[in-house]
């Protein structure tokens, strides 16, 4: 993988499987040509005018989780903020980019096959993926990981079959959002029986793991004050909500560095950090090794 911006995954399907991926059974219905990551990037833009080359049939899903940025196809151009998608037909004029000064943070990925068109039929422009009590932007960041993980792994036809079908489920949470948030919705209410503000708050940092929240970021999600939200929190938690919210973020890395083989850095970007000496500090603070040591083990360590 070539490091363009830091902390990026990039991962391309090779040429030469373009005819296993048309012909294979399972993978001309679904596939995957590309997959990538990019966190907090400025001047990123691309343009194609004329369509991308020999991409007939293929369609781009651009996910903004951060920041701002613009789309345009064919001639139509709209403006992309934190928390909304597209999908555009790769084979038809379009440009995108991050908004002039400003970085966004965006997860995509390229797809083709028999049913691209219908995941993308309606999604051309912008769409939002509000953070709710019922939303689950932190389990759609997992299928990423796995569908890239698997692929990282070697694009073997069954690694590529396996991607495929983890795909579908991926493309289904934006296609069909209403039932996805639905059945996310019956297992709160299950397991929790009662909301209360607390679990709204700790499913806000979770759906937003990847943004480093300040206070009165979590106090205007709930209508309260800083300092009421302050009182509750810990009186339920015994922690600060920014105490619990690094310990969330440093969980999500421990689950990175087990089921992925990604670099320290990259997680870094993942959990919602800059700096990747002061990520392994706070790991290190934590979890009390380092996420290297960490990653080296094969015991689980528990989180206090």
């Amino acid at each position: 993988m070539k490091e363009g911006f830091k902390g990026e995954q990039l991962l391309r399907i090779p040429l030469e499987m373009k005819n296993t991926l048309e012909t294979e059974e399972l993978l001309s219905v679904l596939h995957i040509n590309a997959i990538g990551y990019f966190p907090k990037v400025n001047q990123h833009i691309i343009k194609r005018p004329h369509g991308m080359e020999g991409a007939k049939g293929q369609y781009l899903l651009n996910y903004c989780v951060e920041g701002e940025g613009w789309c345009e196809l064919e001639g139509m151009r709209f403006s992309v903020k934190a928390g909304q998608f597209f999908i555009f037909p790769m084979d038809k004029p379009h440009s995108y980019g991050s908004q002039d000064n400003k970085k966004w943070t965006v997860y995509w990925v390229r797809f083709g096959g028999f049913l691209a068109s219908y995941f993308s039929r309606g999604m051309e422009t912008p769409t939002y993926i509000r953070t709710g009590i019922d939303s689950s932007v932190f389990t759609r960041k997992k299928i990423f990981e796995e569908m890239h993980k698997t692929l990282n792994e070697g694009t073997t036809v069954e690694n590529l079959c396996y991607a495929s079908s983890i795909l579908f489920a991926y493309l289904a949470s934006f296609k069909f959002l209403p039932a996805y948030r639905q059945a996310k919705s019956n297992v709160i209410c299950e397991n929790l029986k009662e909301s209360n503000i607390v679990s709204e708050l700790i499913h806000y940092m979770e759906e937003n793991i990847e943004r480093q929240l300040s206070l009165n970021d979590m106090a205007n999600y709930l209508g309260y004050s800083v300092s009421h939200m302050c009182m509750m929190f810990n009186d339920q938690t015994g922690m600060a909500p920014l105490a619990y919210f690094n310990k969330l973020k440093i969980e999500y890395s421990c689950w990175l560095l087990n089921k992925t083989s990604l670099k320290i850095n990259q997680i870094c970007y993942k959990v919602g950090f800059d700096d990747p000496y002061y990520f392994s500090r706070l790991f290190k603070k934590i979890t009390g090794v380092s996420p290297q040591g960490y990653r080296e083990s094969e015991r689980i360590i528990k989180i206090p």
